[in-house]
């Protein structure tokens, strides 16, 4: 029996010996399959959640929830930095949520800006993955998805940013770094609420997002029925962005011709465009089980009406009735982008189908205080590719960082708040 008892040990300790081997083997070397022709790579961060990438990757993880000003609850993901490091606050896109800015291995944006000594936030919209909650209004009701990138922008982004502020203690030195959707949000809050954008030293826009009068993406093929509310309910959904089979076999008509059915079965490419010369393949099944993250119909299609309407940059169009019971006009109020008075520095690519090249030239005009510009060395370079390209780090993030340091302390480039904030500021916003 004693005999027994020692071989059952060692055959237990032999397996669990097996399995840390294993493990171990799995994080440092990736594991191949094939499928469709296709060496598709499996990683680990497949099945993890964000802060767990994060941790995976080598570096600590919070995660704060934080109220918004109408009760939807907000998931904050942070990398921490040293004690007294700058704040960094990245916001993520249409579709996207934090997890956009760790997934393209270690030279994410995230992971970069915690290597150069910065104290990273990762923001999540209401009704994504990781924002999907009220205080009182149930997830699958009508009212719970009444929102656009302008409630985003009023309602969400004061609460955040003041709980930066206040647990960094640095008022007026948060770094605001948004891609896509993530630099409309910025426009809004910045033109909108300039005493609540006090709270920023600089915004930097990836791909700015807000004149959509060259705009190639198929969200264009929108823009004629977002007054047809049975069109909409039928096609899209009239709560969380749905889209039906027959208008994703449309949109995605010249995606598939173009790059096949692996790629144009997410909504994010099909939107946003694709680059075979940019985008890892191996990494699809990564991205696809994080992306899409989840928006409300009324987001997508706030971006149609701008469409519809000269690509204006405006406010939500609720028709001439609802227009004058909600702003007094018959139509929609533009956002005054010459309200602007921090720094914005613009980042843009000339292959970007979402944001025309020609349309950022046009917001530059807009901005009163425009930091600078910088257009992507890369003629194919497109708006997915500032998250999830294979050349992100040297073309976007690299030169970023050496900006943001090169400028730290230049007042004219970066300025700082016009009175000090405190917290009491941020209770009474």
């Amino acid at each position: 029996m004693e005999f027994i008892a020692i071989v059952v040990l060692w055959m237990v300790s032999f397996t669990f010996a097996r399995i840390e081997y294993n493990v171990k083997s799995r994080a440092e070397k990736p594991i191949y399959f094939e499928q469709n022709g296709v060496d598709w790579q499996f990683d680990p961060d497949i099945d993890l959640d964000v802060p767990q990438i994060i941790r995976r990757h080598g570096y600590a993880s919070e995660t704060h929830v934080v109220e918004g000003k109408d009760g939807y609850l907000l998931k904050l993901h942070r990398i921490p930095g040293p004690k007294g490091a700058q704040p960094a606050y990245l916001q993520h896109g249409l579709l996207g949520s934090s997890a956009d800015w760790v997934l393209n291995g270690n030279t994410t944006l995230a992971f970069y800006l915690a290597d150069n000594g910065y104290d990273v936030w990762l923001g999540n919209v209401r009704g994504n993955t990781y924002s999907r909650a009220h205080v009182s209004l149930p997830v699958d009701s009508a009212q719970f998805w009444n929102f656009s990138w302008h409630e985003m922008a009023i309602q969400d982004l004061p609460t955040i940013l003041c709980h930066i502020s206040t647990s960094t203690g640095k008022y007026g030195e948060i770094i605001y770094i948004g891609h896509s959707m993530g630099t409309t949000i910025s426009f809004v809050l910045a033109s909108t609420l300039p005493e609540v954008a006090e709270n920023l030293k600089l915004i930097v826009s990836l791909a700015p997002t807000a004149f959509m009068t060259h705009l190639r993406s198929p969200i264009k093929y929108l823009a004629p029925f977002t007054d047809d509310i049975a069109w909409i309910s039928r096609h899209l959904g009239i709560k969380d962005l749905a889209p039906s089979n027959k208008l994703m076999k449309f949109l995605s008509y010249e995606c598939e011709i173009s790059y096949g059915k692996e790629i144009c079965q997410n909504l994010l490419f099909v939107l946003a465009g694709f680059n075979k010369d940019e985008f890892d393949i191996t990494t699809l099944p990564k991205i696809s089980s994080h992306d899409p993250a989840g928006a409300s119909t009324k987001t997508l299609l706030h971006y149609a009406q701008e469409i519809r309407n000269k690509g204006n940059f405006q406010q939500y169009d609720y028709g001439p009735t609802g227009n004058l019971e909600k702003y007094g006009t018959a139509t929609p109020p533009l956002y005054k982008l010459e309200n602007i008075k921090l720094p914005v520095y613009l980042v843009y690519a000339k292959n970007d189908i979402m944001t025309s090249y020609v349309d950022v030239e046009s917001l530059s005009k807009n901005l009163t205080n425009l930091a600078g510009m910088y257009l992507v060395p890369s003629d194919t370079f497109g708006h997915v590719d500032f998250i999830f390209g294979k050349h992100a780090y040297q073309y976007v993030y690299k030169p970023l960082v050496q900006y943001l340091k090169k400028h730290a302390v230049d007042s004219n480039a970066i300025r700082k708040p016009q009175k000090p904030l405190s917290i009491l500021t941020c209770r009474a916003m």
